[in-house]
């Protein structure tokens, strides 16, 4: 399933909102004065929230981490930290170690300060600190920089011109096409629609979760991202 980037953040906006006043009332049902609440006073009224499914959050050594929906292409290792153990409902925050809200058995890396990765359908996806206020993609998710070369209907045909050293070896030495549709570009003319018009020759950067369909040479088809998060036009 592919999301456009710009509704996938208006949507984090809103949970994380929405998990902040669960977090608070939390907090402030536990009474503990040694909890420092950094989120105005205002938003602990919000009780219907907790009626609302959240997205996948996780506790880990007392951090809360929500599902960013990136896969981290960076993992050169599968060895776990931990595994989740204990869950509460999918409305609800967990309150203790190794307990989410969206089931059991699942394991998890610890990766930076910010983030860790679970293992969810054989893929470790980024999970980020609650705390951390910037939603940008972490560099550890594929991407690479690529020229327009044509516009075809609704994609774009672009030739990689540059692939980060940490994760070379997911698109090695791409030398054939490779068709991007406009779903997830953030480009449009008017400030509203999304449109490739005009990017011919132009440069974009590709965030992906690591997959690639059609990446042999020796097929005639382009190659296809799978799931893309986000093309970002590089201006001059």
């Amino acid at each position: 399933m592919i999301f456009n980037i710009g509704d996938k953040m208006k949507k984090l906006a809103t949970v994380i909102t929405i998990s902040f006043c669960c977090f608070i009332l939390l907090s402030s049902c536990e009474k503990n004065k040694n909890t420092q609440t950094p989120f105005p006073p205002a938003v602990e009224e919000s009780e219907e929230s907790t009626d609302v499914d959240l997205p996948p959050v996780v506790m880990v050594d007392g951090r809360l981490y929500m599902d960013m929906g990136y896969v981290n292409s960076s993992v050169t290792c599968g060895t776990a930290d931990g595994e989740i153990t204990s869950s509460v409902d999918s409305s609800k925050i967990p309150e203790k170690d190794n307990e989410s809200n969206f089931g059991t058995g699942y394991e998890y890396q610890l990766w930076d300060t910010a983030h860790i990765n679970v293992k969810i359908n054989d893929k470790w996806i980024i999970f980020q600190d609650i705390a951390i206020s910037s939603w940008t993609i972490p560099d550890c998710v594929a991407h690479f920089t690529a020229e327009v070369t044509k516009i075809q209907g609704d994609s774009l045909l672009v030739t990689v011109t540059e692939n980060p050293d940490k994760i070379d070896w997911l698109l090695g030495e791409l030398i054939k096409p490779v068709r991007l549709p406009i779903d997830n570009l953030d480009y449009s003319k008017d400030g509203k629609t999304v449109t490739a018009e005009g990017l011919k020759g132009c440069k974009v950067e590709v965030w992906f979760d690591g997959t690639l369909e059609n990446g042999d040479p020796e097929t005639s088809y382009p190659a296809e991202p799978g799931q893309i998060y986000k093309i970002r036009v590089i201006e001059d």
